[in-house]
């Protein structure tokens, strides 16, 4: 299962970014976290729910 995290950078914007090597930029910390993060966990489980019927 991935877990995203933010970094928010010098420049005001925010990184989501998780260990499996996902990172997405957006403009602001309040985007990234509500958003990207959640978004990207989420996919995550769905894409090992579909790997682990497959096989």
């Amino acid at each position: 299962m991935c877990y995203a995290d933010t970094t928010d950078n010098p420049d005001s914007t925010t990184t989501a970014h998780c260990y499996c090597g996902w990172s997405d930029t957006y403009p602001d910390h309040d985007t990234a976290d509500a958003a990207a993060a959640e978004t990207h966990s989420r996919d995550a489980e769905a894409a090992e729910a579909e790997f682990a019927a497959a096989h």
